[in-house]
């Protein structure tokens, strides 16, 4: 090139000066290209780099925050062993003195939150899904959580440190029925919508109750999708609810009750009090209004005795069919002890059967006791007829 075709020097100091300044203002200068030209300037015309110093480069660019960790991605639906949930309902149940409700939502919770099966959580992770305002998953404070932690510590999960990182481990399913239960599990896994565990409030550990007395209603679902007749007493003793949380929940899942009667006979005032007094039935004066014993007998009196109520519950709550519970009851008990210790020699006999058949081979093989069948069934009431 030519002498006379390149730039003077002082052209060039101008261009270094000028360069200098717009660095110093923080102005980003980007020369204007051609349209459809892709070449490179020339080497003459860049400019070398001038050193920078530390708070310079500070101040021309700004440091910008690291982005906040996203919520973890969480499982449509949970699953629950009715037994466990029954032992974690009972407020008799204590674990360091605190009831077990709270903490054992959590470790659902934690355990649909590892979907991906690794076994432990990151405790950053879970603060940010479940502290978090901005998270949909947002059903504790911080200092609520950091409580809920302490309380089920060594027994759902085991807070370690590992890689720099506090790290939640959950503890097997096997081990928490072991500190728990005496026996093995019943029923049949419950699986149900990961929403009733969430919601932020004072009355949503009631609901999350609620639907733990849901699961644990059916995972003894019979044929036909409804539960058998079971009494309140005895929902009492397998659940820790009283028969006023009973129906307060029934109220909150839409759990349908049937109720069922044993009509003993035309009413006699002589005959009710004979029964009450001496053989101690607890009969009372029914009065068919709408002649659902007999049609041609409306507003007639009976003497009937209440039976336990049968339950249907929820479309939502559907029963799992699975090894995972028969693998775990063997590490309960053992092989050595199936038979003996493992398998539970408590026999239950059914009472209530479907057909007056299915009745009297029950009444021939025991005639000591009393088997039902249904003498007329109903939407909410089903009447019952004893064969004794």
């Amino acid at each position: 090139m030519a002498a006379a075709d390149r730039p003077s020097q002082a052209l060039l100091n101008a261009q270094k000066e000028l360069e200098k300044r717009r660095r110093l203002a923080g102005i980003i200068y980007r020369p204007p290209r051609r349209a459809g030209s892709e070449r490179a300037l020339p080497a003459w015309l860049t400019l070398p780099e001038e050193p920078q110093t530390a708070a310079e480069s500070e101040k021309r660019v700004p440091s910008t925050p690291p982005p906040p960790a996203k919520p973890a991605p969480i499982c449509a639906e949970v699953r629950v062993a009715p037994t466990l949930a029954a032992h974690c309902l009972d407020k008799d149940h204590r674990y360091r003195g605190h009831a077990l409700d709270a903490p054992y939502r959590l470790y659902k919770i934690l355990q649909a939150l590892d979907h991906a099966g690794r076994g432990w959580l990151a405790n950053t992770l879970v603060e940010t899904t479940l502290t978090s305002k901005a998270s949909q998953q947002y059903i504790y404070g911080r200092r609520q959580l950091k409580n809920i932690l302490q309380r089920g510590e060594g027994l759902f999960w085991q807070r370690v440190k590992s890689k720099g990182q506090l790290r939640i481990r959950l503890v097997a399913r096997v081990k928490v029925a072991s500190r728990l239960l005496n026996g093995r599990l019943r029923g049949q896994e419950v699986s149900f919508p990961v929403q009733h565990l969430f919601g932020s409030g004072r009355g949503q550990q009631a609901t999350v109750n609620a639907a733990l007395y849901t699961a644990v209603h059916a995972g003894q679902i019979a044929r036909k999708g409804k539960t058998g007749p079971i009494s309140r007493a005895r929902l009492r003793d397998v659940s820790g609810c009283s028969s006023y949380r009973q129906r307060h929940y029934e109220k909150r899942m839409g759990i349908s009750v049937t109720s069922h009667l044993h009509i003993l006979g035309r009413h006699n005032e002589y005959d009710l009090q004979r029964l009450r007094l001496h053989q101690g039935v607890p009969a009372y004066k029914h009065t068919d209004y709408r002649g659902k014993i007999n049609r041609h007998r409306r507003g007639a009196d009976y003497i009937a005795r209440r039976l336990p109520n049968s339950y249907s519950t929820p479309a939502t709550f559907t029963v799992v069919h699975s090894w995972r519970q028969r693998t775990i009851n063997r590490q309960l008990g053992g092989l050595c002890l199936m038979g003996s210790e493992g398998s539970d020699s408590n026999k239950y006999v059914r009472l209530f059967h479907e057909n007056t058949v299915e009745a009297v081979r029950s009444f021939n093989r025991d005639p000591q006791r009393t088997a039902y069948c249904p003498l007329k069934q109903g939407t909410t009431t089903h009447l019952w007829r004893a064969i004794s």
